[in-house]
């Protein structure tokens, strides 16, 4: 057989032995809390992707974004295993040996466990995981050796070949192994992608979104969110304080709670998109947790840290004089929801929902700023919430009877309030639109009105608001990254008898 002939091979090889070695990931991840290399290795990738190219993707995919970048990172994993096979095969023509398939495993597990883990954050050998880690990635690796040495990477290995490679016996190890994989993931990515909670909600959004469509984002991908044991988890308040403080659950629901209604937007909504949410929490005043701390002279900042990695930070001066800055542990009366931050999370009105942790562990005092994980790629310093509208009903698309047609939706604009929303039909002429109270200045306004057309037809409805200060929102159309998009929602809507 040739250098060519045996790389071939042994990279069909790798790549089936390398499915079975990811799909026994999954379930090891299931089965013993393994947490699967795509998941460490999320936070690194998106820390070397540009900004905007990440707010292209999000822009463009929304959250079939984190779906494309899990399965890429599957596929590349494989790929890579693939690679291994072939460097193994080429070795077996000069050395054969029964160990030859363990011996490039070994190099495959040294890596992953000495640079991949390490750089996902799980530290040297995995071990920040617990001291099963190592060996079980050992088993997966002896797994991959298995199939490789079958494959005839060894004096045992009947023929290294291309019937060899087409034959029942890896195909069926190929087939298995990717079925066990969709079946493991298909149905977190299907959810994501189509049934996501906030895409679930018809009509007009009610004044609070019910839990369970509350809008979900984070940075991790599907199915990686930390789960926080409320019983163990302890809030650290340190840094530059006089008085640090580690305040248990049951200690943070003893202090003072205060209750605020509050519209969350995501700073990677669309114009017109569905992560925005509005819920009643209650929690602690953010300002009253540090003045019990008793910062020093020379704290100027205050950072905060999440159970996933995820940093923020505010000025001590916007802390204290922003009452309505929350340590949130409740979300419409009940315990948050592990997707939402339980048992505790940060809640910021008036900006966009990358500046409020969720999961959160730490509160530090420093002189110096804690960059957060966004800004750290180029998304904007303050996030301030942009004035927005958008039309609920009719959706874009519609196919609407001529009559009287119910118009509404939502404008948000902040901590500035909303003082008023039109809507156009002709692209000339703006009318006022009725609007609901909101349930604080913290809020969304609902607004509607009925739109009788003039005849049938397709017609294009765009709608704007002005926020409390008299400012109109921005026509111009952008994208989310750096600050959050901007433009008018438009919709097509077709009128018929």
């Amino acid at each position: 057989m040739t250098r060519k002939q045996a790389a071939l091979s042994g990279f069909g090889w790798g790549c089936v032995a390398g499915a079975a070695l990811v799909a026994v990931m999954y379930y090891a991840a299931l089965l013993l809390g393994l947490r699967p290399l795509p998941g460490l290795l999320n936070e690194p990738l998106l820390s070397l992707m540009p900004g905007f190219v990440f707010g292209f993707l999000i822009d463009n995919l929304q959250h079939a974004g984190k779906v494309l970048e899990e399965a890429g990172l599957i596929v590349a994993m494989v790929l890579a295993l693939g690679v291994l096979g072939a460097v193994s095969a080429i070795a077996n023509l000069r050395w054969t040996s029964s160990w030859l398939p363990f011996v490039f495993a070994g190099a495959g597990w040294l890596l992953v466990c000495t640079v991949l883990l390490p750089v996902g954050g799980a530290g040297m050998l995995g071990l920040n995981d617990g001291p099963a880690t190592p060996l079980t990635w050992a088993a997966l690796f002896a797994i991959y050796a298995v199939v490789l040495q079958y494959g005839g990477q060894g004096p045992y290995g009947v023929d290294m070949g291309r019937r060899r490679l087409l034959s029942a016996v890896p195909i069926s190890i190929a087939a298995i192994s990717i079925g066990g994989l969709a079946l493991r993931l298909l149905p977190d990515w299907y959810a994501a992608i189509f049934n996501s909670p906030e895409s679930a909600l018809r009509g007009i959004s009610p004044d609070i979104t019910p839990v369970q469509n509350f809008y979900v984002v984070s940075k991790n991908i599907v199915g990686y969110d930390p789960t926080v044991d409320g019983q163990a988890w302890r809030l650290h308040v340190s840094g530059m304080v006089d008085k640090p403080m580690t305040l248990s659950l049951g200690d943070l629901r003893a202090l003072s709670p205060t209750e605020e209604y509050v519209t969350f937007a995501c700073v990677s909504n669309n114009v017109g998109g569905d992560l925005m949410s509005t819920g009643q929490f209650t929690g602690v005043r953010l300002r009253d947790l540090v003045a019990g701390a008793s910062p020093q002279g020379g704290a100027s900042w205050v950072g905060f840290r999440a159970r996933d990695g995820y940093t923020e930070s505010l000025p001590l001066s916007t802390v204290e004089g922003t009452p309505e800055i929350l340590v949130a542990y409740d979300l419409d009366g009940a315990p948050l929801p592990m997707v939402h931050g339980f048992p505790a999370r940060l809640v910021i009105p008036g900006h966009y929902g990358m500046k409020a942790p969720k999961w959160l562990d730490t509160i530090e005092l420093s002189s110096s700023e804690l960059r957060g994980f966004w800004e750290q790629q180029g998304w904007d310093h303050n996030a301030v919430v942009k004035t927005t509208a958008r039309f609920d009903v009719p959706r874009d698309g519609d196919i609407v009877r001529i009559g009287a047609i119910e118009v509404g939706g939502v404008a948000f604009a902040g901590t500035r309030g909303v003082s008023k929303v039109e809507i156009t039909t002709n692209d000339s002429t703006w009318t006022q639109v009725s609007l609901d109270p909101p349930l604080s200045n913290l809020t969304w306004v609902r607004w509607r009105t009925v739109w009788t057309p003039a005849s049938e037809g397709v017609y294009r409805l765009r709608v704007r608001a002005t926020d409390g200060s008299g400012q109109r929102q921005d026509p111009s159309s952008a994208p989310s990254f750096p600050s959050g998009a901007s433009g008018y929602h438009t919709i097509q809507v077709s009128v018929s008898k």
